[in-house]
């Protein structure tokens, strides 16, 4: 089976909330049930309290990981995202586009390495 987030990479079981394939560093296991991150967030009662930062994703990314930040900040396809802002760019003029995905680049922080749930 493989990895909901990252199908080039194996799942280390199923998710008995969603059903998802979950990757090694996104699962998260309750009471020796293994969740997603996302569920594990539901089922401890964190998903209205748990303050969302925005940071460049270190799994979807093409070049700086901006646009996969946005979509995982929120909760869609990182494909989307960087079509949107390929027409956003085209119908604005080049060099806003570019500056700002550049200044995002400088701005935002990398996606830490482990997440603490």
């Amino acid at each position: 089976m493989k990895c909901f987030d990252d199908p080039t990479r194996d799942a280390v079981g199923v998710c008995v909330r969603c059903g998802k394939g979950v990757c090694p560093e996104d699962a998260v296991y309750i009471n020796g049930k293994l969740y997603c991150k996302d569920c594990a967030k539901i089922v401890l009662g964190e998903n209205k309290t748990t303050h969302k930062t925005l940071y460049r994703s270190r799994k979807n990314r093409s070049i700086c990981g901006v646009c996969g930040g946005f979509a995982e900040y929120f909760g869609m396809d990182a494909t989307l995202i960087r079509v949107l802002y390929v027409l956003i760019t085209i119908f604005t003029g080049f060099l806003p586009g570019i500056l700002i995905y550049l200044a995002m680049c400088l701005i935002m922080p990398k996606e830490p390495l482990q997440k603490r749930y």
